[in-house]
């Protein structure tokens, strides 16, 4: 038995290879339980991500895990979806609260206890994060009530390319190791750019390459900049253009989003197959550079991008 929640997810998780039943939850599309107060909310699997931030907007909260994608939010549980945001705001596992459950033999209970919404409890096994990640085979996720955040007062982007793979992570672990809380660390290659640029009509330069988003009042989001800026000259880096306006920050985030397609339009007749792998943040270029080897002895072209904040990396086989 296959939960369904929007299709986004693009590991074949859906896939019945020996045959089942799909269960199509998009009509459970109602946000049932919601304390702003608390910074808690509890949604049916049908309710999206983008459905849950317009109805969270006016009162200055948020959920800001995202996967690049209009996700259903219980199928980010099943998932135990990252995304661009959890260099700040951690991943699924660390913003899910309590999960509703069906089990296998029809039983129906709650991870972290009937109703529960409080932010901790040390009373028995943690069955929530169990059932995170564990993607629809322990059982079938029918509510989640989530952690909210603040909304930041200020979000500002940016985009700096560096001569090689090694200056573009320095600066990756130069802002991590001076704990600076910056909301988004996203690296793409040199191929990676050049597809962006092909597709999204963009004109960044073809190098490797970081997108970043810095979140918080207007006066740490300017110490922020400051600080990545000199991280950045340090390695090499070009001058940051900025993005500020909400309009130019849903474009340069959008063309990042956008990579799945870039990839997939830059070859036509062509596949391409995504990889998904996490090394230790030290070990990114080590790791990309011997992707890069391989792929050239393999004679294929693979861009290579990745949520670089947590040592996530996507190798995309053309």
């Amino acid at each position: 038995m296959i939960p369904y929640g929007t299709g986004t997810g693009l590991e074949g998780g859906l896939s019945a290879q020996n045959g089942g039943i799909c269960l199509n939850l998009s009509k459970l599309d109602k946000i049932l339980d919601y304390h702003p107060e608390d910074f808690d909310v509890k949604v049916q699997p049908g309710v999206t991500r983008q459905k849950l931030d317009h109805f969270l907007k006016s009162d200055g909260v948020w959920f800001p895990i995202d996967p690049g994608a209009d996700a259903s939010l219980c199928g980010m549980c099943s998932t135990g979806a990252s995304g661009t945001n959890a260099v700040r705001y951690g991943t699924m596992k660390e913003n899910v609260l309590n999960l509703e459950v069906v089990m296998a033999d029809g039983t129906i209970f709650e991870t972290a206890g009937k109703n529960m919404r409080a932010k901790k409890t040390s009373a028995g096994y943690d069955m929530t994060r169990l059932f995170v990640g564990a993607e629809g085979t322990l059982g079938i996720i029918t509510a989640a009530t989530l952690k909210l955040h603040a909304r930041p007062e200020i979000q500002s982007s940016a985009v700096v390319s560096f001569p090689s793979v090694q200056n573009a992570i320095g600066t990756v672990v130069g802002i991590l190791q001076s704990a600076i809380p910056i909301a988004r660390v996203e690296f793409l290659d040199k191929i990676s750019m050049k597809m962006c640029n092909a597709y999204s009509k963009t004109d960044y330069d073809e190098n490797p390459t970081c997108f970043l988003e810095f979140h918080g009042s207007a006066s740490s989001v300017e110490e922020q900049i400051e600080l990545v800026k000199e991280i950045a000259i340090e390695n090499r880096g070009s001058e940051l253009k900025y993005a500020t306006t909400e309009e130019d920050r849903n474009k340069l985030w959008k063309a990042r989003h956008d990579m799945h397609w870039a990839i997939r339009n830059y070859k036509p007749g062509y596949i391409y197959h995504g990889t998904d792998i996490c090394v230790p943040i030290s070990k990114l270029p080590e790791a990309i550079e011997y992707c890069q080897k391989l792929f050239q002895i393999l004679g294929v072209e693979a861009p290579i991008i990745g949520h670089v904040g947590d040592g996530n990396l996507h190798c995309n086989i053309v």
